[in-house]
């Protein structure tokens, strides 16, 4: 007998549709080991800038942490010596991940007296190779095995809470083992795989010098053999039991269609000339010799690359599944367990338990704007986030830096959210398509701070809600003021390459939702329905990808469940939710489960210390934790707060 696992769906009250619809592997490296500054002394953005740094420290953390040192010197030597080594393989990983923190690795060591060893990556794409994925997970079970030999008690208390966050990294990648072939799913989606994830780096590929565009154009070389790569896994997966529909595999071949043009109409060539301007005393016969060079390396490689990949992907066999969610392919609900536990750091124990609590949200925000609905007729009421300030980016820009300023803490270096140059670049009609926009782009650790951007596309530019809503959320208060914050802040690197996109895309929502309720011109009940409305458009999203990945839910029962609840007949919206729950699984969870914990560590401070409660303090508290797991955060929590109550009562 078939198992039904469909869950039932819980009614909501019935709010406006209007709602809905508005916010609706290891590169070849060389055996070049140079010497860079230890974890400790790492240079972090303000530093490589040449500016003072000053970490402002945590109420909770002790202020001899030097002295704790002292205690048990070896067990802290040995805990350093393990998390550089973690460190440099995990930064040494692969060319492009390198090239994300160090514009010139070869460089990075010039200063400093650490000795931490970095192995220089030649230029190549990523491995796909099982070997590869094996060295990974290698990786993993070694940590997790000197973790156990490290007694956690003899840490002093900053090493502790390393070692409680390498302590659930670890656990969480582990969960991975055996459940290689769902790499294909990621590598193959037609909204994240790397036919689409690869040109948007290599067009975000920094060209500062002449060997970045040697090492670019060898790049585009390696596209051909990626591409087999990915071929080959195909393959592997087709016999490991993996199956596409016959829906995936046109979306897949459809997302190589841009890249099948010629060199003139290929946004590859389109980008370049722009790029090369960043190349200082570039004399006029080498841009147009480097131009040349792209578009030939374009034309042999990249467009050939993409019109074979494109026919092989329409070549695999269709299977029709009767899920077609994850929760439709073997092990498939062991892998969307691992993909919400290790990407949105949850709290809850469970994916029910998680879309209860999406669901408990959710309810709340219903009750609210009916509520809001009573007091105001819906059309005096404007659903979106936006500004009537200015239609201006950099005018924008500026309106939200001087506001984040009020309501959250300046960086540990003393700089303001306002004094901060951010350069917004509005990204060509013929390029967009390399771009997940809005996007921001930020220094790596030795690059100067005059390379921070923010890109944005004509129509986020062309539209009020859209601008203020994408420079809320990419810019000031949410990514370019966390990701700013933790250059400064992380006290060693290894917390900057340990991603924990929970807390980190949770951030930049809250962000977003927070910037709404600023003096932007919009009347206090718009604002209020304003918030609720984009919290319950994402927390349907992430509810509906639930649905289809662990529970089984298709098309038909996403566009009923919106027609019951919303009233929601159009079915774009409904396929459109559908897909994205389908080709980046879980993606909508982490980013709406890391909201909710910022939500509800918020509400349980402010319960706990009424009117002592600071929110700028707050703010620094999380800044101060920094990206990790929600239940860790959660224990700190009780040791802040312990800490305000005691300072306030002191005062």
């Amino acid at each position: 007998m078939k198992q039904n696992t469909k869950a039932s769906r819980r009614m909501l009250l019935s709010v406006p549709a209007s709602i809905l619809a508005v916010s609706l592997g290891l590169g070849g490296c060389r055996s070049q080991n140079i010497e860079i500054p230890s974890d400790r002394q790492h240079l972090t953005g303000s530093e490589a800038a040449g500016k003072p740094q000053t970490k402002t420290a945590s109420p909770s953390e002790p202020e001899n942490e030097a002295q704790q040192d002292h205690l048990n010197p070896l067990a802290n030597q040995e805990f350093d010596q393990m998390t550089d080594e973690l460190y440099t393989s995990l930064v040494s990983f692969d060319y492009l991940t390198q090239r994300q923190f160090y514009q010139d690795p070869a460089a990075a060591g010039t200063s400093g007296s650490g000795t931490v060893s970095l192995t220089i990556c030649d230029p190549a794409l990523p491995d796909l190779s099982e070997t590869a994925w094996e060295q990974q997970l290698e990786m993993k079970k070694s940590l997790k095995f000197q973790l156990g030999t490290i007694n956690q008690s003899q840490l002093n208390s900053e090493r502790q809470k390393l070692y409680d966050i390498l302590t659930f990294y670890a656990d969480n990648e582990l969960k991975k083992d055996g459940l290689s072939a769902f790499r294909l799913l990621s590598a193959l989606s037609p909204e994240q795989g790397l036919m689409v994830q690869i040109p948007k780096k290599l067009n975000s590929f920094s060209l500062n010098s002449r060997q970045d565009v040697e090492d670019y154009l060898t790049l585009l070389s390696d596209l051909p053999r990626l591409f087999k790569d990915l071929s080959d896994l195909c393959q592997e997966g087709a016999d490991q039991g993996l199956h596409f529909t016959e829906q995936w595999l046109k979306d897949a071949a459809s997302a190589c269609a841009p890249y099948c043009l010629t060199p003139e109409h290929n946004s590859l060539v389109a980008s370049f000339p722009d790029r090369l301007s960043q190349i200082p005393d570039l004399t006029e016969e080498e841009r147009a010799a480097y131009i040349s060079r792209n578009q030939e390396a374009v034309s042999q490689y990249v467009i050939p690359a993409y019109q074979k990949l494109n026919q092989e992907i329409r070549q695999l066999p269709i299977q029709s599944l009767e899920y077609e969610g994850l929760c439709g392919q073997k092990d498939g609900r062991e892998y969307y367990r691992y993909l919400v536990s290790r990407n949105s750091g949850t709290s809850c124990q469970d994916i029910r338990q998680l879309k209860n609590a999406i669901e408990d949200q959710l309810k709340q925000n219903t009750q609210a704007l009916n509520e809001l609905l009573k007091k105001a007729p819906e059309d005096s009421l404007s659903l979106h986030a936006a500004a009537a300030f200015s239609d201006d980016p950099d005018e924008t820009l500026s309106f939200l830096q001087k506001e984040t300023d009020k309501h959250f803490p300046a960086f540990p270096s003393g700089e303001t959210a306002e004094a901060v140059t951010l350069s917004i670049s509005v990204v060509p009609v013929e390029s967009e398509d390399l771009w997940e926009i809005p996007s921001a782009e930020l220094i790596p650790f030795d690059a100067k701070t005059s390379g921070r951007r923010l890109f944005l596309n004509q129509n986020t530019t062309a539209n009020q809600g859209h601008l203020y809503a994408a420079l809320s959320q990419a810019g000031f208060p949410g990514r370019a003021y966390r990701q700013y914050y933790a250059m400064q802040q992380s006290s060693t690197p290894l917390l900057t390459v340990l991603s924990f996109p929970g807390w980190e895309q949770g951030w930049d929502l809250y962000g977003r939702i927070y910037a709404i309720s600023f003096d932007n011109g919009l009347t206090p009940e718009a604002r209020q329905m304003a918030r609720l409305s984009l919290s319950s458009s994402k927390a349907i999203r992430a509810l509906i990808d639930i649905q289809v990945n662990y529970y089984g839910w298709g098309l038909e029962e996403v566009q009923a469940y919106l027609t019951e609840q919303y009233h929601t007949h159009e079915e774009g919206i409904a396929e459109a939710i559908y897909r994205k729950s389908l080709y980046a699984p879980a993606d909508s969870v982490i980013e709406y489960a890391g909201y909710l914990e910022l939500r509800q560590i918020k509400a349980q401070a402010q319960a706990e210390l009424g009117d002592f409660f600071d929110e700028t303090a707050f703010h620094r508290f999380l800044l101060e934790e920094g990206a990790a797991p929600f239940g860790l955060i959660r224990k700190s929590l009780k040791g802040w707060i312990l800490e305000q109550n005691l300072s306030k009562i002191g005062n």
